[in-house]
């Protein structure tokens, strides 16, 4: 990005590309005459709307972000979750060492530019979201770093048909909405997209239809090489066999059963397939949404998808 380091100069003024890593310079845009009128179906001109609305003049105490470069998600959780963090006040980032000490830099627009950046680079990485770098979606985080839940092939039990969730310490401190929050921040402070989102993600976002779940979608290997092998069988016998040797997976998702047509094999399949990569992260998306209402960025989106899929996916 080029942009002078002036507290007051939106983002948005100088360059219409969004820019996530660091690229050439791309060509200045031509200037559109004076009087024609403002686009609102133009990405820059939409950016540059809700960049206008964030006071550039005034920054709380509470937006002041000490961060250190190693631990970047860490610190910008305890800053967001402030209870008077204010989104629409500029932000104050002070890079800080190890021992708290500043790095001496005075924010008037660099240092937080450099800090958005590296804060969707730390969004991108976390486990937060998981599938291929390129097109990644919402997941239940695993790795215990946050103190999320343990969920792989070892499936929760159920009883009388119903299913139980045991949520993951980051639902209960509605880390998927600091999360989404963080991604608004960095789109309209620093017109900094994601660009790594899953076309699946994105069109659950916007609330449009998605094409059928693929088996090819359930990240966790050992269920999906279960669900693949029951969809490859040839008759209802082997189908039925390899129903029955995934048996305490499939009856944490709802799909159990005994099929007497190929067509009730396919279907059994779908259904558990849907659970794995929608079901599962409903609680999870609903909270992550929730976030990206900050900054009016979600209605934006909603209003403009097309616009916003370059940004996004």
């Amino acid at each position: 990005m080029t942009i002078e380091d002036q507290a007051s100069a939106s983002p948005f003024t100088e360059q219409p590309v969004i820019l996530l890593e660091d690229q050439e310079e791309p060509p200045e845009s031509p200037q559109h005459p004076p009087e024609l009128p403002l686009d609102e179906t133009d990405l820059q001109t939409i950016l540059a709307k809700l960049y206008s609305k964030v006071d550039m003049t005034f920054s709380p105490t509470s937006n002041q972000i000490n961060v250190c470069r190693d631990r970047i998600l860490e610190c910008s959780l305890h800053a967001f979750r402030r209870c008077r963090f204010d989104p629409a006040a500029k932000l104050d980032v002070i890079f800080v060492d190890e021992e708290d000490n500043a790095e001496g830099a005075v924010d008037e627009g660099g240092p937080t530019r450099e800090y958005l950046r590296l804060l969707m680079r730390a969004i991108h990485q976390s486990n937060v979201f998981e599938g291929h770098e390129n097109d990644r979606h919402l997941a239940l985080d695993t790795s215990g770093q946050y103190s999320f839940l343990f969920f792989s092939s070892q499936f929760l039990r159920m009883e009388n048909c119903q299913l139980t969730f045991f949520f993951s310490l980051a639902l209960e401190s509605k880390m998927y909405n600091c999360i989404g929050k963080m991604i608004s921040v960095c789109l309209v402070h620093g017109g900094i997209g994601p660009h790594f989102f899953s076309q699946r993600l994105y069109d659950q976002i916007c609330g449009t239809l998605s094409q059928p779940t693929l088996v090819e979608e359930v990240v966790n290997h050992s269920f999906r090489q279960q669900l693949i092998k029951i969809q490859d069988t040839n008759t209802i016998v082997e189908a039925n066999e390899a129903i029955m040797q995934a048996a305490d997976t499939l009856s944490i998702v709802g799909a159990l059963r005994r099929v007497t047509t190929l067509e009730e094999r396919d279907s059994l399949v779908q259904s558990a397939a849907d659970f794995f990569v929608n079901g599962r992260v409903c609680t999870s998306l609903q909270q992550f949404v929730e976030g990206l209402k900050t900054l009016n960025v979600l209605d934006e989106i909603q209003k403009n998808p097309e616009v916003f899929h370059e940004l996004f996916v």
